[in-house]
């Protein structure tokens, strides 16, 4: 709301910090002062300059592939599969863990995930595509595939 009224990041910033502080006074629940806080730092760091603009422009895979829960799952399942761990501990809850640690994504969800391997879709097609291309150039025969269809 503060952006699309033309405030400048530094006013933003002054207005989050008067607002987080009235709601930690007030004792709101933490995480919704955290997300203040990360609002805040994310408003603090410097403007993308020319230069780092145009390498992002030049390197596709960096600037504009998102990361998401469900393929960075699907792919660490497929190496662990690889590894041979998948098939001497079948404990998804151990695996979701590990997930986790590794991805910092929700643990519950990945083990949900595991549980419930919903395919991907042409939604995903991006990030899998950048993904295999990383799996390729290092000549790993591992590989995940979405529903072009879908």
């Amino acid at each position: 709301m503060l952006g699309q009224n033309s405030f400048s990041n530094q006013k933003q910033i002054e207005l989050l910090q008067i607002f987080n502080y009235a709601l930690y006074k007030k004792q709101y629940p933490q995480d919704l002062c955290g997300i203040l806080d990360k609002k805040i730092q994310i408003l603090k760091q410097p403007p993308e300059t020319d230069i780092e603009r145009s390498r992002n422009k030049d390197n596709p895979e960096k600037s504009g592939t998102r990361r998401t829960q469900k393929v960075t799952t699907d792919v660490l399942m497929a190496l662990l599969q690889k590894s041979g761990i998948s098939s001497v501990s079948d404990d998804k809850a151990k695996m979701a863990r590990l997930i986790s640690y590794l991805t910092d994504f929700s643990e519950e969800k990945i083990r949900q995930r595991l549980s419930n391997p919903d395919e991907l879709t042409s939604y995903h097609r991006e990030e899998v595509e950048a993904l295999n291309k990383i799996l390729s150039e290092l000549n790993c025969d591992v590989s995940i595939k979405y529903n072009k269809q879908r």
